[in-house]
């Protein structure tokens, strides 16, 4: 990882919401370096997240975009946030998940290969809407809101330009675990063998004879990029951590590593889905 960037996922979430402000205050890129006397690549490493601003900056660019005091303020604590960031950092409850979320989003965009690992549902760049909209339908507010999100984010696998080289890891017994009714399932299950027909996209699966696996520990997702270090991904319940240390990224490489040995090939995982669904229909 000698001469890569360490990504940190409060840096994107700031520059997120920076370049958010700006566009919506009908700034280009260059007339917002010219308005605060930089150059126009420091404004383009701030909103990529490759750089934190000053506190003095951050003030400077909400006065020239006239923002109000609680964006300001929210942006000045997002800067001092992601200039004194851990290297692993935890997420809990809403704010907590809405901020993890942004991150999650802008390191997905700039992937380019992440691995799924995904031993409980179907991953979540996989699902169709019905099945999404199963899991989430009992007791989350916005559910619709949330489903839209989920499959937009699909669109970093499916895009026409550059789409991130994506490997899913499912254990064969999430193929079997009823999510919806009889209808929701089979079109996911459809749905996976269409999916792993692109040519960036692998769906593999974990057999049930192979006992256990480091997928068995729980899912987690393996993001890679060109000139930055991995980033590993947990999420659970309204919580979700992302892990940026060497040692602690090297474990999941490894676990990775041991997953894609144990796991059936493309060609057997589309034929055991298949004759899972098929099963399904003629029950």
């Amino acid at each position: 990882m000698t001469g890569t960037t360490n990504l940190a996922p409060r840096a994107y979430i700031l520059g997120s919401e920076l370049r958010k402000a700006r566009q919506n205050a009908g700034f280009t890129l260059r007339k917002m370096a010219t308005q605060l006397d930089v150059s126009h690549s420091v404004v383009v490493r701030w909103e990529r997240g490759g750089r934190v601003p000053t506190t003095e900056a951050v003030s400077a660019l909400c006065a020239v975009l006239e923002l109000p005091s609680h964006q300001r303020e929210r942006l000045l604590e997002l800067t001092r946030e992601a200039a004194t960031e851990p290297v692993n950092s935890v997420s809990v409850g809403a704010t907590g998940e809405g901020d993890q979320l942004t991150a999650l989003l802008e390191f997905e965009r700039t992937a380019t290969a992440i691995t799924d690992v995904s031993p409980l549902l179907m991953p979540g760049l996989l699902q169709t809407g019905d099945y999404a909209q199963a899991i989430m339908g009992a007791g989350i507010p916005n559910v619709d809101e949330r489903v839209t999100l989920r499959l937009g984010r699909r669109d970093v696998i499916t895009r026409r330009r550059s789409p991130v080289n994506y490997t899913a890891f499912i254990l064969e017994s999430v193929l079997h675990q009823p999510v919806g009714d009889e209808e929701v399932m089979s079109e996911q299950l459809w749905h996976l063998i269409e999916m792993g027909q692109r040519d960036n996209i692998e769906v593999r699966v974990i057999p049930q004879r192979i006992g256990w696996t480091p997928a068995h520990a729980g899912p987690f997702m393996l993001l890679e990029f060109e000139r930055a270090s991995p980033v590993v991904h947990l999420e659970h319940h309204r919580s979700s951590a992302f892990l940026r240390d060497e040692g602690d990224v090297s474990a999941f490489l490894d676990a990775r590593e041991d997953v894609d040995r144990l796991a059936m090939s493309e060609q057997e995982s589309r034929e055991l889905i298949a004759k899972t669904t098929e099963r399904l229909e003629t029950a």
